[in-house]
């Protein structure tokens, strides 16, 4: 995935803009975008079925067509990364996935992997094998070197570990499952979804970036623009000093003063833009006759690319509630999984500290002692209960645990029962 603090999500219909903290979708019948923005910085996200957004505390599921925040679960940890498969959410750390289920945010399963500084080599791991769903791809890097690691996802096992030049920039291609990557030897290559070298490219010039174009690749350099083959012959190059490092599929390209419109069959300038304003990035709508400019002010506009004329977008607030859906169940049940250990005695120890606070947790037992707080009839309830009292841990959502007896306590001033495995607020 490009992460940068101006980035941009390509869809078919809608493309949220992600800045920093706020989310933007662009109308451009009206000329107008909204914004949601978060109490915190977007650190990394993915768009699927829904957009799925990671911040330092939260794990959100949006709407991307309406902003409206569908779902959200806090965390207990920071996380670096966010993938997703046709299932799960998998959050990345340097010795860790977490996978969340897709459905209602709740905690799956945690698995330990051999340390690294990890990001995803497919950030949307959808692939048609199911047993191939059960693997994920990271790469970690050295000043020369990228690892590629293929870890399975059931028990964190290194499926396959593949060591190559330091890797700049990579792209996967959903339709023929493979991965092309670009190094710092100028080459281009192609692996299968098993990192079984396909085609093997060397490039006779320095290289920044690349992208999939038609029957080869657009490669970009300092000094301009190459089309390449699929077997490396040079078929075009057009001379031109980009500023920003990603281009839009519409072949619009930011210069140091000006904005390029290049014709995608000849790479022929077609129209040529001067500006004043200090723009820094470009970004692709829904329309095929306008992008989307930005600013240092972090003020957009839309640019019409057919008159090339650029005017200020106006913003309006995405006044939207978040519609959590509060749904009650009797049969699986909500729980704080508060701290989950190998030695009875530690958790032995965490119970009891805990429970010395008047909280009932109880040490649930299966391959780990999991030292749990629940059960509660919707998340919405226990995510309120955890901020009120600071607890800090998973929520799981599982069959209900049978806790025998009657129990009423307090947490803080409000009082609670537990009967029949189920708390509820009296």
């Amino acid at each position: 995935m490009f992460n940068s603090a101006f980035s941009l999500i390509f869809m078919l219909i809608f493309k949220p803009l992600i800045i920093d903290s706020t989310i933007y979708t662009v109308d451009v019948h009206k000329m107008e975008v909204r914004k949601q923005t978060l109490a915190e910085d977007i650190i990394d996200y993915s768009l699927d079925d829904f957009l799925y957004v990671l911040t330092h505390r939260y794990l959100y599921k949006i709407d991307h067509k309406h902003l409206s925040i569908n779902d959200r679960i806090p965390l207990p940890q920071r996380f670096n990364y966010l993938s997703t498969n046709n299932e799960n959410i998998l959050l990345i750390t340097t010795d860790e996935i977490v996978i969340i289920d897709k459905a209602n945010l709740a905690f799956k399963t945690g698995v330990g992997v051999e340390r690294g500084d990890y990001r995803p080599l497919i950030s949307r791991q959808q692939l048609n094998i199911s047993e191939q769903n059960q693997v994920i791809h990271l790469i970690s890097d050295t000043q020369t070197k990228t690892i590629i690691k293929i870890f399975d996802l059931n028990d964190g096992r290194l499926v396959k570990k593949v060591s190559v030049n330091r890797i700049l920039c990579y792209e996967y291609n959903p339709e023929k499952t493979t991965v092309a990557t670009l190094d710092i030897k100028n080459r281009l290559t192609v692996y299968d979804i098993y990192l079984n070298k396909k085609r093997v490219i060397d490039l006779k010039f320095d290289c920044k970036w690349f992208s999939k174009h038609e029957n080869g690749y657009i490669v970009y350099s300092e000094c301009g623009i190459f089309f390449v083959n699929k077997y490396g012959n040079l078929i075009d190059f057009q001379a031109i000093a980009i500023k920003q490092n990603k281009s839009s599929e519409k072949f619009i390209l930011l210069t140091e003063n000006s904005i390029v419109y290049l014709d995608s069959l000849t790479l022929r300038p077609k129209r040529i833009f001067q500006h004043d304003k200090k723009i820094i990035g470009l970004f692709q709508t829904d329309h095929s006759n306008y992008t989307v400019a930005i600013d240092t002010n972090h003020n957009l506009y839309f640019i019409d690319i057919n008159g090339m004329t650029m005017n200020p977008i106006v913003e309006r607030e995405a006044v939207i509630e978040e519609i959590i859906p509060r749904v009650v169940s009797t049969d699986s049940l909500w729980y704080l999984q508060v701290g989950a250990f190998v030695s009875y005695d530690n958790a032995v120890d965490m119970y009891n500290r805990i429970r010395q606070n008047n909280i009932p947790v109880f040490i649930d037992s299966n391959n780990l002692y999991r030292i749990k707080f629940g059960g509660f009839q919707d998340k919405i309830s226990a995510m309120e209960i955890a901020k009120k009292n600071d607890l800090n841990g998973w929520f799981v959502f599982q069959k209900k645990i049978e806790q025998k007896g009657f129990l009423k306590f307090y947490l803080g001033l409000e009082k609670y029962s537990l009967e029949n495995g189920i708390i509820k607020k009296e």
